[in-house]
């Protein structure tokens, strides 16, 4: 919308009903265009105000704003915005280079029919494909992101017991609850209402736990729900498009002396969780056991999983799978006939992207041969992987090779972008020879600290971050079309512009 120059008067200001004002960044790249909405009532007239500088700035008897827009203020103008039938309205402006690095801040004000000022929203210009470091700090590792209904960012898990909550508006992080439980590799889900579930992981004593509760961002409290009926460590869990959450397999005990047992442990059994009980009862069996798998809801709401540690049934045998899994569309059952990719991996990723395909994305693979001959776990040796594999729902639905990385990686961390591509951040790189390490000869995988650019058809090297970064977590799909990266070693949040 074409903004309207105004003298700095109120009384111009025709009184409406009531609107909660707001404010939010939609595009902040330099150069390039910057672009703010405000969100309110239809039809109202609201003055937008641009600042550098933040601080307590009256500029009326009735209105005093958190920002000081001197410019605006000194020529005794500002712009003025009437929101359309949506209640919005978009201000849009060129930026030069002379902003990348730089930072605006953004607030709007009206006084029909009651004096009321809007939220603040900052914006950190960036150049096209580049990084660069939000004011808000996390810690984060093995955790992961979910978007709450205020639009604020939960990073559950990965920092003890403390849930934290970061504000894309005001680049600003702060801790907002408390978990009842700090179990690593816990299967995570969120609820339609934005509540988030938590369930199993390792507990304090070293074993899979059956511990379930449920956080309410409503109210930062979190609910312990009745224990699964299975101890799962390494499971995983989806939103079906019913609303109840499936989690699926993990290791129900762990043992590291004997091999049979370990994987004998690993499970393929569900269990679903209904948000209208807050109770699990079992859900459909996968074809096979599966550990560090994923689950993910695919466009036409059915749902697979894919990869992770497995074993052959009756057999005993142990692997790392290579083959997924999809069930119908209401998510009661699964297809017995395997969806075959082309690496075995587990710790690896799988993302949605625009066009509803999933991309499988590195991971860790080893050959299991030694152990089947020994039954010496030191036997394995675990190897990062650089390929990928995408699952298209087409005809009966199959995965097809996907680009291969420029490096391999595991436990990296994945946001799929309003553009179509995913980017990939952060994780380790190499092998991981345990028999070598219990001999002395520690040679971990490297963390690295590149990123790279994957669409359907190719990849290619993005922006380096600050530091490397190992399970951390991405998110992607922001108003402003930016992914944000969280924890996995720094505590400070990097923005990526595409």
């Amino acid at each position: 919308m074409r903004p309207i120059l105004l003298p700095l008067a109120f009384a111009a200001l025709s009184p409406l009903a009531s609107a909660e004002l707001s404010v939010r960044v939609l595009s902040a790249t330099a150069p390039g265009t910057s672009t703010a909405q405000v969100v309110g009532q239809p039809g109202q007239r609201v003055l937008l105000f641009i600042s550098a500088t933040e601080g307590q700035t009256p500029i009326s008897d009735l209105i005093t704003l958190d920002i000081n827009p001197l410019r605006q203020l000194a020529a005794e103008v500002t712009l003025g915005l009437t929101l359309g039938a949506q209640g919005t309205a978009n201000f849009s402006f060129a930026t030069t280079e002379a902003l990348t690095g730089g930072r605006l801040t953004f607030q709007a004000a009206a006084l029909a029919p009651a004096p009321e000022v809007s939220n603040i929203c900052r914006a950190s210009y960036l150049s096209a494909n580049s990084l660069g470091v939000a004011a808000g700090n996390a810690v984060s590792a093995f955790g992961d992101a979910f978007v709450l209904p205020d639009g604020r960012v939960a990073l559950v898990g990965g920092a003890g017991p403390v849930v934290t909550a970061w504000d894309p508006c005001t680049q600003q992080s702060a801790p907002i609850g408390i978990l009842p439980s700090a179990n690593l590799f816990a299967a995570r889900a969120q609820l339609a209402d934005g509540r988030i579930l938590v369930a199993g992981g390792i507990g304090a004593d070293g074993q899979p736990s059956t511990d379930a509760f449920l956080w309410d961002p409503a109210t930062a409290v979190a609910t312990a729900l009745p224990p699964l009926a299975t101890p799962r460590l390494g499971a995983a869990a989806v939103r079906r498009a019913d609303g109840r959450i499936l989690v699926t397999g993990g290791i129900d005990t762990t043992s590291f002396t004997d091999i049979a047992a370990f994987f004998g442990a690993i499970e393929n059994t569900t269990e679903l969780f209904d948000p209208a009980t807050n109770s699990f009862a079992p859900g459909p069996l996968m074809p096979e056991p599966k550990a560090f798998h994923t689950a993910t809801r695919l466009a036409n709401n059915s749902l697979l999983v894919a990869g992770g540690l497995g074993v052959v049934q009756i057999l005993g045998v142990p692997y790392v799978s290579n083959l997924g899994y999809a069930s119908n569309a209401s998510g009661t059952s699964f297809s017995p006939l395997p969806k075959l990719f082309s690496t075995a991996r587990f710790l690896h990723d799988a993302t949605r992207l625009a066009d509803g395909r999933v991309l499988l994305s590195g991971g860790l693979t080893a050959d299991l041969g030694g152990v089947l001959k020994t039954g010496d776990f030191t036997q394995i040796a675990f190897t990062s992987i650089a390929t990928t594999s995408l699952y298209s729902t087409s005809g009966l639905g199959s995965f097809s090779n996907g680009p291969t990385l420029s490096a391999p990686r595991a436990l990296h961390s994945v946001a799929a972008l309003n553009n179509g591509r995913a980017l990939l951040a952060g994780g380790i790189s190499g092998a991981l020879d345990i028999g070598a390490i219990l001999t002395g000869e520690i040679n971990l995988p490297a963390a690295v600290a590149t990123t790279e650019l994957v669409s359907t058809s190719a990849a290619r090297l993005g922006p380096t971050m600050a530091a490397p970064r190992v399970g951390a977590v991405a998110l992607g799909g922001a108003a402003d079309g930016r992914a944000y990266i969280f924890g996995g070693g720094p505590t400070n949040i990097e923005l990526y512009q595409p």
